[in-house]
């Protein structure tokens, strides 16, 4: 299986409300309007009483992360995002290539491999 899965568990430095500007007022937005045609999903997820957040994204394969990556390094969203949010988990989930081990590698995610299983959606 080619896809890629992002799970970024988040905790919010600010508060729900930053966060909450953040996600409705740039980051899907930003993101929704960025040229990524094999970027499958960008969905955020709240528990605003723990002040917890997960991010998770979805793309055709490992080229089209790179571009998400690539994208978000460029981008005003960064910035911000790294003033709101600290990352405590990063899974990739998928088989990656070397290109997109590379780009994620200061990131120090922990990868899974595909292993068995269905997704009636692709």
């Amino acid at each position: 299986m080619k896809q890629i899965t992002f799970i970024l568990d988040l905790e919010i430095k600010g508060t729900i409300e930053e966060a909450e500007a953040f996600i409705n007022n740039l980051s899907v937005p930003y993101t929704s309007q960025c040229d990524e045609p094999d970027t499958n999903s960008f969905e955020w997820f709240l528990d605003k009483s723990l002040k917890k957040a997960i991010l998770l994204e979805s793309f055709l394969d490992s080229d089209a992360a790179c571009l998400r990556v690539n994208n978000l390094m460029q981008s005003p969203v960064n910035e911000s995002f790294q003033q709101i949010f600290s990352v405590y988990d990063f899974k990739v989930l998928g088989e990656v290539n070397a290109a997109l081990r590379n780009i994620l590698e200061g990131w120090k995610p922990s990868y899974l491999s595909y292993e068995a299983g269905f997704n009636k959606k692709i």
